[in-house]
């Protein structure tokens, strides 16, 4: 793997390093990491926070720890508050003690990371935003898919792409019932997720609009256009709010220029899959023949 997979190894550090993954999924971050200093830095602060909190000391209760905090109670006189129990439980309790100590190491790390992470987004923002991975509403895409999700998406995906040649009309009813799919037209899909499809700006010649629909996938809502060359076979568009390529597993990954966007190229088998960015959003092409006909698509839909 090269350093292009940062965005694609990076949500999974978390679930790595508690050994959630699977056996390929462990041994594809792992032969990254060995690569790429920053991936392996940001693995070691989660190893880092695990030893924190196995060393943190929980010492013996002091046989007499209850008469002293009843000595420091108030009188009937005065109320005693929860603030008041809890001031008097951390100054006397040893766990108290060690209360703090934990958290004063979660603090010490929990800045480390703040710090590492924003040196690590400046970096990225340095590299043209390639790694960025944030969504229109500000969160983060690893807030909003955890690695099991991730692993359960690319799974479906992989079911779509073997049955979209020889089935797309199956493969695409599969995609609607399962993440609650609606057609629309251009005007319906601006209801929904509040653009109008790159699509409705029209094709390129050979091509023609077979159907538009939105589903709620677990990387955000997106449109989905299908289109149908004149041979009578079938392209799919994705347009989309985040920038992940992880949609399709661990199938093999490069890079390029079409037209004058950069794409990330997925091995498909028999096919293609593309994704570059469009605007404030990226597309992803399903069954693309080759990287001459990504570039085709790429340079007509920045006219439209």
């Amino acid at each position: 793997m090269s350093t292009n997979d940062c965005k694609t190894v990076q949500p999974y550090l978390s679930a790595y390093h508690d050994g959630e993954l699977s056996a390929g999924q462990a041994a594809t971050v792992a032969q990254h990491v060995e690569a790429c200093e920053s991936c392996a830095s940001e693995l070691r602060a989660f190893e880092s926070l695990g030893s924190a909190f196995a060393q943190a000391p929980i010492p013996a209760k002091r046989d007499d720890l209850w008469q002293r905090i009843e000595r420091e109670l108030p009188t009937a006189n005065e109320p005693v508050t929860l603030s008041r129990r809890f001031s008097v439980w951390i100054r006397e309790s040893p766990y108290g003690a060690g209360l703090v100590s934990m958290a004063a190491s979660i603090l010490l790390l929990l800045g480390f990371g703040l710090w590492y992470g924003g040196n690590n987004k400046h970096e990225m923002a340095g590299n043209g935003g390639a790694m960025a991975m944030h969504g229109n509403d500000g969160h983060t895409h690893d807030d909003e898919m955890s690695a099991e999700h991730m692993a359960e998406f690319a799974g479906v995906m992989d079911d779509y792409l073997q049955k979209l040649p020889s089935d797309p009309d199956g493969a695409e009813q599969m995609l609607l019932t399962k993440y609650d799919g609606e057609k629309v037209d251009a005007e319906g899909a601006v209801k929904l997720v509040g653009y109008r499809p790159i699509v409705s700006g029209g094709l390129p010649e050979g091509y023609s609009l077979a159907s538009t629909s939105v589903l709620k996938m677990p990387c955000c809502t997106c449109v989905k256009a299908v289109c149908k060359r004149n041979d009578g076979s079938t392209l799919v568009l994705f347009e989309h709010d985040d920038e992940e390529t992880a949609w399709f597993g661990d199938r093999r990954q490069s890079m390029a220029t079409c037209g004058d966007k950069d794409c990330c190229l997925v091995d498909l088998d028999s096919s293609i899959a593309a994704t570059w960015k469009q605007g404030s959003r990226s597309v992803t092409a399903v069954g693309v023949r080759d990287q001459d006909e990504v570039a085709k698509l790429v340079t007509w839909l920045n006219k439209s």
